[in-house]
């Protein structure tokens, strides 16, 4: 069996498959699309709003083990056409699976593919993506630590050796005090694109991770960060958005 065989043949852990929805942060969001979060993650942070894809007993008593055909299977059953469609791979952390296999049935079902990653593993199928979406984290999440700067410094190195450039390649940190909003510029300021310009960042207002969120806690929280940022002369190129999906349905899972 050959090696791309094997790779459609490798089971992946699904904790979550849905759509149509929309995307909530980043480049894309507001544009429709489809979801996978796979299980598993090599970061634990403290504000993290997906555990059930990261807490290793969870993921292992409820993740559905797929195949990249069964994958596709599923995605079609969400949306019968998947041409031009968006599909956006999440965590937990993607990376820590090969799902080289799986982006190649997308493309060949003629659908568009996001990665969403914290930047600390690269793998060479990250290279043939429409869209990666690396989102290191900042002070407030516990893991801004000299260990994880380290991984992610060798993460852009590998995006701008194999030359993967803006837009294809942006930056979205997540926003809770003025530590995290200056962490943003300095990580962009340190990590410039394979073309040696500022790679695009988007700035994303924080979710108190609660099961009745309101959307005046949303809104106060993107207020927040709007006030914040919006004289200040390194935001001037940047994107401050709210987490769209959580205006829409709360912290409800498969949204």
């Amino acid at each position: 069996m050959s090696v791309e065989a094997l790779g459609t043949q490798r089971h992946h852990p699904v904790v979550e498959l849905f759509g149509p929805t929309v995307q909530g942060e980043g480049p894309d969001a507001g544009l429709p699309c489809l979801f996978v979060r796979f299980g598993g993650c090599d970061y634990r942070c403290c504000w993290c709003d997906s555990m059930h894809a990261v807490d290793p007993l969870t993921v292992r008593q409820t993740a559905r083990r797929l195949t990249a055909g069964q994958i596709v299977a599923d995605l079609g059953q969400c949306g019968a056409d998947l041409r031009g469609l968006l599909v956006v791979l999440s965590g937990g952390n993607p990376v820590m699976h090969e799902l080289g296999p799986l982006v190649d049935l997308l493309h060949d079902r003629g659908a568009r593919v996001s990665v969403e990653t914290q930047g600390s593993l690269w793998a060479d199928w990250l290279g043939g993506l429409e869209r990666l979406v690396v989102s290191p984290k900042p002070p407030s999440s516990g893991m801004a630590t000299p260990s994880h700067r380290a991984e992610t410094a060798r993460f852009m190195a590998a995006v701008n050796r194999a030359g993967v450039m803006a837009p294809r390649v942006c930056l979205k940190v997540v926003c809770f005090d003025d530590a995290d909003i200056d962490f943003a510029f300095a990580f962009r300021e340190e990590f410039c694109g394979a073309d040696g310009a500022r790679l695009p960042l988007y700035l994303s207002s924080g979710n108190d991770v609660v099961a009745e969120v309101s959307v005046q806690a949303v809104a106060d929280r993107y207020r927040w960060l709007c006030q914040t940022v919006a004289a200040d002369p390194r935001a001037r190129d940047c994107k401050v958005l709210p987490q769209l999906h959580v205006i829409a349905w709360g912290n409800e899972k498969g949204r």
